[in-house]
């Protein structure tokens, strides 16, 4: 009997033993399996962060490029508005200045000098309708007879109408004052 019990003792101590042994292993590949998910839940979730990181990045990217645009339309708006102020001011004082001109005495001089530079022997003049009394006299003082034909001419000047050779020669401060206004766009760079 002695020997029953301690063969059941060998054999329960063995099981015990083996039982042991299966319950550790299976602790350990539980610990691994854990360990397995937790590192996988972690790159999914790693990657899924990247993702959502980069996927705002680019959304913050896209702002600001929008932002930046908007602002240089803007600003070039705004520069477009003051150079359209300062070259609307430029010429304005430029139209008063001629303005005061065609009323100053100097006026009849600067006319009996361009039409002291043409050959008038054939032909007519345009005159606006304010100068038709100075432009009769300056004619009469050259010893001219040539006709004069009232044309919408805003400032003053002339134009010549030459019959023989089929010309004409604009010396109006009209056309002038936008002879310089291309000019000016054309060299200063300054285009509206």
């Amino acid at each position: 009997m002695t020997d029953e019990k301690e063969i059941m003792q060998i054999i329960t101590d063995d099981v015990k033993e083996q039982a042991a042994l299966v319950i550790d292993q299976i602790q350990k590949e539980v610990t691994l399996s854990k360990e397995d998910q937790i590192t996988y839940f972690k790159l999914g979730l790693k990657k899924e962060t990247d993702t959502y990181l980069e996927k705002e990045l680019n959304e913050l990217k896209i702002f600001a490029v929008t932002q930046s645009s908007q602002a240089k339309l803007q600003t070039k708006r705004d520069l477009l508005n003051l150079r359209s102020e300062l070259v609307d001011k430029l010429f304005k004082d430029v139209l008063n200045e001629l303005n005061a001109f065609v009323d100053s005495d100097k006026y009849s001089e600067y006319l009996k000098t361009k039409i002291k530079g043409l050959d008038v022997s054939n032909g007519y003049f345009c005159i606006r309708q304010k100068d038709e009394e100075l432009f009769k006299q300056i004619l009469k003082e050259l010893n001219l007879n040539n006709e004069c034909v009232i044309r919408p001419i805003m400032i003053g000047g002339f134009k010549f109408v030459d019959t023989e050779n089929n010309l004409e020669h604009d010396l109006t401060l009209d056309s002038n004052l936008n002879e310089q206004k291309s000019w000016f766009q054309r060299e200063s760079k300054f285009t509206i």
